[in-house]
């Protein structure tokens, strides 16, 4: 599983023009082989209904999903998946260790290595899938998930229904709909004949005040 470093450095604050000094690298270069040893990732995905209800309603899997921005996201799609995977409770538990001896720098290493590394997961997971469906002429939309845009992060509980995480791979929802081990990905991923061309990643999130937005105009 590749790990970004740069992903991981922009966790930890660092913008694209901020080099970060030596100590900082071997911190995480030394926290990484750590947090490979305690990796254990999953995923699962599977396709189902998709239906246009109106400019800001998508029926998916028989649950309509209210926002004018995944509806835009899906326009040159036909297809879709539900797709969601995670890198397993060793990060959360790494991330306690660190913090419960004192070593703040670590844990917070160690919390922008995991962020990295679910990410770098899945878009290993979504290549592979992309590569299969290249053969019938079709292509990947990025991932879109519950949280993203104008969907409610409230949007978990009817995905999670859907897709039966909880029973396939271990993640589970809380009451405010954060997902434990918190190093986990749920999304809505079109299909689509058509190349995605439009605004994707920061660009297209409301939450100009994300402290991980990305420098990016």
């Amino acid at each position: 599983m590749k790990i970004r470093k740069a992903e991981a450095l922009r966790y930890l604050g660092f913008r694209a023009n901020h080099q970060p000094d030596a100590q900082t690298l071997k911190l995480l270069e030394e926290t990484e082989t750590q947090l490979r040893s305690v990796l254990a990732p999953k995923s699962i995905y599977k396709e189902t209904t998709l239906r246009r209800l109106s400019e800001d309603e998508t029926e998916i899997g028989g649950i309509v999903f209210r926002s004018c921005k995944l509806q835009r996201h899906l326009r040159d799609s036909d297809r879709i998946l539900l797709f969601a995977a995670t890198v397993g409770g060793g990060v959360d538990r790494l991330v306690r260790q660190f913090a419960s001896s004192g070593d703040t720098a670590k844990a917070a290493a160690a919390q922008a290595l995991g962020a990295a590394a679910i990410e770098g997961y899945c878009d290993e997971v979504c290549a592979q899938i992309a590569e299969r469906e290249a053969k019938d002429g079709y292509y990947l939309c990025p991932r879109f998930s519950p949280g993203y845009g104008d969907v409610p992060l409230e949007a978990q509980r009817d995905f999670f229904k859907l897709l039966d995480i909880t029973k396939r791979i271990g993640v589970t929802l809380t009451d405010t709909c954060m997902m434990l081990p918190t190093k986990s990905v749920t999304a809505f991923i079109g299909l689509s004949h058509t190349p995605f061309c439009g605004k994707t990643g920061c660009k297209a999130c409301s939450n100009t005040e994300c402290a991980y937005r990305k420098g990016e105009t």
